[in-house]
């Protein structure tokens, strides 16, 4: 038993269910603790606030606490951050996707050019 983690007289539950998604730009911000600024981290010899190493995301300084939390570094979570960009950017992960579903619709009266079942098992099968 690890003595970081103490003994819970908590009834030990099976996960029932694992749910994955997207979070969408408002959920971001709203989940955010800070917003990046500035893209340096330090600021004479201390995380400079704003910027990447910002106190208030957590901290890997065995001496000093979270800005947010106020837990040292071994209870600390993490925070999120989020950073506004100029333009729209397109995720990486997600550009395979997106073209192949651009690729089944008709660039001229927007129908979808493949069958339906097709269509759809092949929509599904790029998220297995």
């Amino acid at each position: 038993m690890d003595i970081r983690f103490p003994y819970s007289p908590a009834e030990v539950a099976k996960v029932q269910i694992v749910q994955f998604g997207i979070l969408n730009p408002d959920e971001i911000r709203q989940m955010s603790v800070v917003q990046i600024e500035h893209s340096e981290t330090m600021e004479r010899g201390k995380p400079k606030l704003g910027g990447l190493s910002d106190p208030r995301l957590g901290t890997i300084d065995r001496k000093m606490k979270c800005e947010t939390c106020m837990a040292n570094m071994a209870e600390c979570p993490g925070h999120f951050e989020h950073l506004e960009l100029a333009k729209p950017m397109f995720h990486i992960g997600f550009l395979k996707t997106v073209l192949s579903i651009m690729r089944c619709v008709c660039f001229n009266c927007s129908k979808i050019l493949a069958d339906e079942v097709v269509f759809l098992l092949q929509f599904l099968h790029l998220y297995h």
